[in-house]
């Protein structure tokens, strides 16, 4: 068993320099060129490849690019971009609209999950559920991973898992949606509008030089970049060894730290280490990507067994949590990921076991 957690929100907020959590505007922007940089080159080069096993990696690498640029705007959404409001606003929309997200909606409920992350009831994205509670559509998608193909359009449109809602209520796009504050229709309005220009540009080019370019140069990357994001926040949130909490054992504290930090490789830096550094950004959502692989060394000794962190490789754990994460049964102050497969119940025990949480 862990030991007792002894430390707080603001013990670990101390240990922390001051520094790390004053973004730097410049320092931020600089990222985002080198981002916007990288898919220009990407572009530029497509046109001069004819050998397929050139093609994919450019194909996939302006993907990846697009989901950094997508981690960008969520800093900026967070407000670690730059200290001006207005700017992150700016940048948000821009950054989000591009790859067809709604800023304001998208911003709202990864507020939600930022609340209540490894919440039983009330969790946002990937909510552990009892067994009873599974259904068939649910076993489809997420027993055979083709979540990660679609989950981001589908979450969008308001399928949220968390949510208990209908999908029009759930919506990241209408104002009739639960997400929707009056505070920023404006903001929430311009998002919109600035999505609808450039999903006329894409389809406009699809119909000016035809559909297989279409193909190549925007769904696919479009694609793989929503690959990316869904398939991070499985790994982030959903493994034998993270604790999923009900409401009489939740805290935020608790929840910030029921995350897995992975390795990823050069993509740690390329997607601005946004799922090698998790578990501080749980913590302290305005620390800039650049400042958290130093706040993360000043907490972890204090820490101890309730950082989690894994430097397997990423598909073997993905499919380990494919295999081992159905549902959740009630532990010793936590609740524990169980497998609907018998083979897998005795591993999934083990891995529970070393990991259970003593307070």
């Amino acid at each position: 068993m862990k030991p007792v957690l002894t430390v707080t929100e603001a013990d670990l907020r101390a240990m922390i320099p001051a520094r790390c959590f004053q973004p730097d505007a410049w320092r931020s922007s600089s990222y985002l060129i080198f981002d916007f940089a990288v898919i220009v080159a990407c572009y530029l080069a497509l046109p001069h490849v004819s050998v397929w096993w050139l093609e994919w990696p450019l194909i996939f690498l302006t993907g990846t690019m697009f989901w950094s640029i997508f981690v960008i705007g969520h800093e900026a959404g967070h407000g670690s971009f730059s200290r001006n409001r207005k700017l992150n606003t700016a940048i948000g929309i821009l950054t989000h609209s591009m790859i067809l997200v709604p800023y304001r909606g998208w911003q709202r409920s990864h507020a939600l999950h930022h609340m209540k992350t490894g919440h039983l009831q009330d969790e946002e994205v990937f909510r552990a559920h009892r067994k009873s509670e599974e259904s068939l559509i649910h076993k489809l998608l997420f027993r055979s991973g083709i979540f990660v193909l679609i989950g981001w359009p589908l979450y969008k449109l308001g399928f949220r898992n968390g949510s208990k809602k209908s999908p029009r209520r759930s919506n990241h796009f209408l104002t009739d949606s639960d997400l929707y504050v009056k505070s920023v229709r404006w903001s929430w309005c311009l998002g919109l509008f600035a999505i609808s220009v450039f999903v006329t540009l894409y389809i406009s080019l699809g119909v000016i030089l035809g559909w297989a370019f279409f193909a190549k140069y925007i769904l696919a990357p479009y694609l793989i970049y929503a690959a990316w994001l869904t398939f991070v926040t499985y790994m982030q949130h959903v493994s034998p060894e993270v604790p999923v909490y009900s409401a009489d054992d939740w805290t935020r504290l608790k929840g910030a730290l029921a995350s897995v930090d992975r390795n990823y490789g050069p993509f740690n830096w390329l997607t601005h280490n946004i799922g090698n550094l998790h578990m501080i950004h749980h913590l302290f959502p305005t620390i800039p990507h650049y400042r958290l692989q130093e706040a993360t060394d000043a907490i972890t000794p204090a820490l101890g067994d309730w950082y989690i962190k894994s430097d397997r490789f990423v598909l073997f754990d993905f499919v380990r949590s494919l295999i081992g994460c159905h549902y959740v049964e009630p532990g010793d102050r936590q609740e524990n990921w169980e497998s609907s497969f018998s083979f897998a119940k005795k591993q999934t025990e083990t891995d529970n076991t070393s990991t259970v949480p003593a307070e």
